[in-house]
């Protein structure tokens, strides 16, 4: 669930479960995400979202790249502070090396797509590859087909996510492919080729999110920063 204004920032509480009826509220309640998709670090160390935090339980993934605030608008000069905020989300994730991981989300997308546009998609591929959303890649496939906006550039970029998980000498590898076979568009039309989307072997499978006893449902909180 999300709202948001002009350069106003986003935080969505996202739940699965295999019955509709253990999903009985839409917020992640206080220390209960198993996941922490960060794509904006400014809203990730936001008190809101590191509350839904526990330490040994909760694993984020947190896009490094600078994303401009209001306050940009009125001093260009002004750091985000980045390795403050991550100290905030590693404090908040206790002492497991692995709890926290991070990439610059922005320019991957820049350097082997093209265009920036693409960059919470992509993080979302690096999740799914990551074990931290428990749907099938099909499901997701098909959720951007049926969006029917840049369906081929945002699926290249999902599976550019994939392989920038899997090892960076694979999206070293998959650059060479992006110069072979360029966009032939603006991502933000959606014109371009789409090969390439079927090369790659399903990642690591879905569902491997950690869950209180007796339950199954998962949550995931999402945070961005509006367009």
């Amino acid at each position: 669930m999300g709202f948001a204004q002009k350069g106003g920032s986003v935080l969505s509480f996202v739940r699965w479960a295999d019955t509709p009826e253990r999903l009985n509220q839409v917020r992640i309640d206080t220390q209960q995400a198993d996941a922490i998709l960060a794509c904006d670090l400014v809203v990730a160390a936001s008190p809101d979202a590191l509350g839904t935090v526990r330490r040994d339980r909760t694993k984020v993934l947190a896009n490094v790249h600078e994303v401009p605030v209001a306050e940009s608008l009125k001093n260009p000069d002004a750091s985000l502070k980045v390795p403050a905020l991550l100290e905030k989300l590693r404090y908040a994730v206790g002492d497991d090396p692995g709890a926290l991981e991070t990439f610059d989300a922005q320019t991957l997308a820049l350097d082997f797509l093209g265009d920036t546009i693409v960059a919470n998609i992509l993080a979302l591929g690096y999740a799914w590859q990551r074990g931290l959303v428990p749907v099938s890649l099909q499901a997701l496939q098909r959720a951007i087909e049926l969006n029917n906006v840049a369906v081929a550039a945002h699926l290249r970029a999902l599976s550019l996510g994939r392989l920038v998980e899997a090892g960076r000498s694979r999206a070293l590898d998959v650059a060479g492919r992006v110069a072979l076979h360029p966009l032939g568009g603006d991502a933000r039309d959606g014109r371009g080729p789409r090969e390439g989307r079927d090369r790659l072997r399903p990642g690591a499978p879905p569902g491997a999110l950690r869950a209180d006893a007796g339950r199954r449902d998962r949550a995931v909180a999402d945070t961005r920063h509006g367009a």
